[in-house]
């Protein structure tokens, strides 16, 4: 598969301003002074695990995260997820991409001086985020501005940040203002003319004390108690269920109910912020949520858009969260791979396979007429395995593996996506796949037909 080179990370004029920026700082400057630290909080620019920076109103910042300018939201990328959304919309499912602003986007009022030394500037760091908006809506992704709302609206009436003080994950009262801007954006949509809406309500609920490395990290450099991560808290309660006190409705079973998938990161995962019922209550549509707390950029997309229950059952909406700084190009062509193939679900040639041994298949290729962009899906059958190798012996007598794997933080379900470009010519004679699992008569392997690579 040949890949164009990947493009600047932000426009140009963004990248001569930051270098700007940097330049009006000596290296020798003094730093700003800005009076103690409100905590006795001491060297946090210097730890190793994670550097930070103490704020205004005792709101803490991560360094690289949180002030940096630069992200990598390549060309590419902007292709592929224009990739994605044609191919979930020609099977009815509408791509809604929303990049998660940091805290300094949202609250740069509470940025310090002292983060000019390390470059931020908070009106470029607003324009890199609208950028990277404009591009995806330029190539027909809906894609939603969440910052400048969290931006006008960064405070609840009860004094409660968008974002937490000693977190870098959003409070409830952020959540609501993100999910009240994807509600508002997705009732312009064609994909929401014919939704009859379900009418929820926000009630509030006790709050647990959240965990958080960065405020454990942050304490032991600090002398007093930094702000622990709690703030008030909601759950979405379905009103026909509260009309029949609770009596059982089952929310997803009534037919032709539209319904909502929710991708994302531990920012659409953490029940204290509880992002899925607001996105019901600003939408009027059933939110199914898939997010998974550190699986990295693909590790939701991945257990879901792979998964039987997808392709049996789509959603009429797919909310993709994804932080800005998550670089989606950071592990190559496979994940993308895998992401068009199921998105486009056209895996409709079988393979004729047999069992070689207990956990392997094989099959013969030679007699079948492959394009580039071919992918090879294999499926054990049921939702028990992590990982396949896939084992190829051309007809110039050369065994080529490649293996496919799931950590333990996404779902297992069996089923495997690999591309066929990039191999030399006459690497598919024949094919074996290995999994860490049994085989049965449910195992089977096929060809997808995708435009993966190609330009929309």
């Amino acid at each position: 598969m040949t890949c164009r080179p990947s493009q600047a990370l932000v426009s140009t004029t963004a990248i001569a301003l930051v270098l700007a920026g940097l330049s009006s700082v000596p290296v020798s400057a003094e730093e700003p002074n800005e009076g103690p630290s409100g905590f006795g909080c001491h060297a946090l620019e210097d730890i190793a695990e994670l550097q930070m920076i103490e704020g205004k109103d005792g709101m803490f910042f991560r360094i690289l995260a949180d002030l940096r300018l630069q992200h990598a939201f390549t060309d590419q990328t902007v292709e592929r997820l224009a990739a994605m959304s044609k191919a979930l919309a020609a099977h009815g499912t509408t791509l809604v991409y929303v990049p998660l602003p940091t805290k300094s986007q949202v609250h740069p009022d509470l940025v310090p001086e002292r983060a000019a030394l390390y470059g931020f500037d908070a009106g470029i760091a607003s324009q890199v985020y609208d950028d990277v908006v404009r591009r995806l809506e330029k190539k027909g992704v809906v894609a939603v501005d969440i910052a400048t709302p969290m931006r006008s609206d960064n405070r609840s009436p009860s004094g409660d940040y968008s974002f937490f003080k000693a977190d870098f994950h959003w409070t409830a009262h952020g959540a609501d203002v993100a999910a009240k801007a994807i509600g508002d954006r997705l009732k312009t949509l064609p994909a929401y003319e014919d939704i009859t809406p379900v009418r929820y309500e926000m009630e509030e609920v006790i709050p647990d004390r959240e965990s958080s490395s960065m405020r454990d990290l942050l304490q032991k450099h600090c002398l007093k108690n930094v702000p622990p991560v709690t703030a008030k808290a909601y759950r979405a309660v379905r009103q026909e269920d509260a009309a029949a006190g609770g009596g059982g409705l089952d929310i997803f079973g009534a037919a032709e109910q539209a319904t909502t998938a929710l991708i994302g990161t531990s920012y659409s995962d953490k029940p204290i912020s509880n992002f899925a019922d607001f996105l019901q209550y600003r939408t009027g549509v059933p939110v199914e949520n898939y997010s998974i707390s550190g699986g990295n950029q693909f590790g939701s997309i991945l257990s879901y858009i792979t998964s039987r229950e997808f392709q049996e059952s789509r959603p009429r909406f797919l909310i993709w969260e994804n932080p800005i700084y998550n670089n989606l190009g950071q592990y190559g062509d496979a994940p993308w791979q895998e992401v068009l193939a199921a998105a486009g679900g056209e895996c409709t040639t079988s393979v004729a396979a047999t069992r070689k041994d207990d956990r392997t298949v094989e099959a013969d290729l030679a007699s079948i007429k492959l394009s580039p962009g071919d992918v090879l899906l294999a499926d054990i059958g049921r939702d028990i395995s992590r990982k396949a190798q896939f084992t190829f012996t051309g007809t110039d007598g050369q065994n080529r593996v490649r293996s496919v794997e799931r950590g333990d933080r996404l779902r297992s379900t069996g089923r495997y996506f690999l591309s066929l470009g990039g191999f030399p010519a006459g690497s598919f004679g024949k094919v074996s796949v290995s999994f860490d699992a049994a085989v049965d008569e449910t195992t089977s392997l096929s060809i997808c037909k995708t435009k993966t690579g190609e330009q929309s």
